[in-house]
């Protein structure tokens, strides 16, 4: 059977194909991830040549309040799209017994409450289903349990507490019953002998003996439990948990005394919360390679995060609230993204022994933990050599990526040291005062493309020049090739970008971004000469957003029309108006932990 990761890089070598051949193009959704759309005329093309049998009714996004009417419900449709409008209720009225070919049914986004029983016993032929995203769905008709063609069913973030009977839908492969009030796992389930995706997100229920043997395996005869066709490896997708399903040591301890434990080696995708370090070992040992076996997980051990991971990467990790240097902690090799928060007793990643396992890590964030004063402490960290995302927040005691005896480079660093980071990120870290506190250092720092910088009350500069480099009249050429965003937000205390006369050569920057650091009085962007002495914008820079504009007015340059020169790429101050609301926004994201909120026990879930 081919694997999850298989399918998935499948369909995306389809939609490549589809965006080389300009039937696709690429785009952005509302949370700017990305993502692909038809081109209007595509897309008009296609609507038209669906217009005929096999016909398909396409009304999305129209503001509709009831389904179309009766007659453009005809014997020959075979795919239906309604998503994104305000229908309210699925009436028998509607639905025939002539729509025996319709195969696909998408009704998301809508404010459906009510669907009539009988309603499913005139589709027969359904195999796709997506009621998601209808909040005021409540209860769906018995007639599902009748869909025996039925391969997807989706019911994320519906107020459903039940499903109707499952034991007849043996053709269902994907069910999502993400964010909804369903209390238990259906016990009919078991008969589902094609399921490949299960997603649980949310689920406020207790794992019972029933979901468990569902989950692992069923062994023959325990409980009762003897499906016809038994096939425990069938889940390979496996969502269980965002903060309301834990899996504890003695959880999955039981079903290694049942000898099922095996069938955890089989699963390919899985996002799980683990309350302590001890439930996280025990599971970590059941899985086949140290969890390399799986090709992607999402992770959490600790207390609650906030609820998020990192979703551009397949493998990350949080951990929360725990003694992670003190605990034993073993980390995958494979993992890409790590989140530590509120580790209080953290003074450096260098006191996390256990970051040395993980060779393949691409991102980093810290967040909250009062004991970090410096990032590393020697560079003698695998991190050091394959980070690309380095973020910093909350860091009270924070004074600086690299303690001082590191700074002085004795002995220099080990070839290939930051080669691969890509973007360094500091938020409301208090005591930091320099964020590159040598000029050596910044040699290494060549595949930087971001460097973001928000409410750090006492940092003065960003990259510090050796003393006696400081000192000289020569202008100094600071290069950053790759750099693309600069972006300095609220730093009160930041005198200068770089010391002395220093320029940055930047000949990729983009964006520069600075608000609210009235202490800055100079830009040192270097502009190239043109034959007759002039300055030029660089050839990448697109915009300069600069706040308040007064400030912007009262800027020393290097040459006197420089000024003159970046004005065509300074961003209007009409285009500020929501200014103060984003400011605001973000401070309420960078302060939000749950570093002192109670961390909830598993007899905090309801039973029933």
């Amino acid at each position: 059977m081919e694997t999850v990761l298989a399918m998935n890089n499948e369909g995306l070598d389809i939609l490549r194909k589809l965006e080389d051949n300009c039937l696709l193009e690429s785009n952005k959704d509302k949370c700017r991830k990305d993502c692909v759309r038809m081109h209007d005329l595509v897309r008009d093309m296609a609507l038209q040549i669906t217009r005929t049998s096999p016909r398909f009714m396409v009304e999305v996004g129209k503001a509709l309040t009831k389904l179309p009417e009766r007659g453009k419900w005809t014997e020959d449709l075979e795919k239906v799209s309604l998503m994104w409008n305000k229908i309210e209720e699925i009436p028998s009225s509607i639905l025939t017994s002539k729509c025996t070919m319709l195969t696909t049914l998408l009704l998301s986004h809508n404010n459906l409450s009510t669907i009539s029983e009988s309603i499913f016993e005139h589709l027969l032929g359904l195999k796709i289903l997506d009621l998601s995203y209808n909040e005021q769905l409540r209860s769906l008709p018995s007639s599902i349990s009748n869909l025996v063609n039925l391969t997807t069913l989706l019911l994320k973030m519906t107020s459903l507490t039940e499903v109707p009977s499952l034991s007849k839908l043996g053709a269902l492969k994907k069910l999502d019953l993400g964010r909804t009030r369903i209390k238990k796992v259906p016990k009919s389930l078991e008969m589902c002998t094609n399921l490949r995706y299960l997603s649980l997100r949310g689920y406020w229920g207790i794992f019972d003996d029933t979901t468990l043997f569902f989950f692992f395996g069923f062994p023959s005869g325990i409980r009762g439990f003897a499906p016809t066709n038994p096939d425990p490896t069938r889940v390979a997708h496996l969502e269980m948990v965002d903060e309301r399903i834990v899996l504890r040591g003695e959880v999955i301890g039981a079903l290694k005394t049942l000898e099922v434990i095996g069938i955890l080696k089989k699963l390919e995708v899985f996002e799980g919360w683990f309350p302590t370090v001890h439930d996280w070992s025990i599971f970590l040992n059941c899985v086949h390679g140290q969890g390399d076996g799986l090709s992607r997980y999402h992770l959490r051990v600790g207390k609650k995060t906030r609820g998020f991971l990192f979703e551009n990467y397949l493998k990350s990790i949080a951990f929360s609230g725990i003694d992670i240097v003190g605990e034993t902690i073993t980390l995958p090799p494979s993992v890409h993204g790590l989140l530590i928060e509120c580790c209080d007793n953290l003074r450096s990643l260098n006191d996390f022994s256990s970051i040395k396992d993980a060779t393949d890590l691409r991102r980093c964030e810290v967040v909250h933990c009062e004991g970090m004063e410096c990032v590393f402490t020697s560079w003698i960290n695998p991190l050091v050599q394959t980070v690309e995302e380095l973020i910093l927040s909350g860091l009270n005691k924070l004074e600086g990526l690299l303690e001082a005896e590191v700074i002085a480079m004795s002995p220099p660093p080990p070839p290939g040291t930051f080669s691969s980071l890509k973007s360094i990120e500091l938020y409301s870290c208090g005591k930091i005062k320099r964020l590159i506190p040598s000029e050596k250092l910044l040699g290494y720092l060549q595949s930087l493309e971001l460097i973001e910088i928000n409410k750090c009350e006492e940092l003065e500069e960003i990259i510090a020049l050796d003393p006696e480099e400081e000192a000289g009249d020569i202008i100094k050429k600071l290069n950053l090739p790759k750099l693309k965003y600069l972006r300095l937000r609220s730093l009160l205390a930041l005198k200068s970008i770089c010391s002395g006369r220093a320029v940055m050569v930047c000949d990729s920057l983009e964006y520069i971004e600075i608000w609210g650091c009235e202490g800055l009085r100079r830009i040192p962007v270097y502009l190239p000469l043109s034959n007759k002495a002039q300055p030029s914008r660089p050839p990448s820079l697109k915009e300069i957003s600069a706040i308040p504009r007064e400030w912007w007015e009262l800027l020393e340059w290097d040459h006197p029309n420089a000024k003159d020169v970046l004005q065509s790429v300074l961003r209007p101050m009409h285009e500020f108006e929501d200014y103060t609301l984003l400011e605001s926004e973000q401070s309420e994201w960078e302060d939000y932990s749950l570093c002192d909120s109670e961390q909830l026990e598993w007899e905090d879930y309801p039973e029933d």
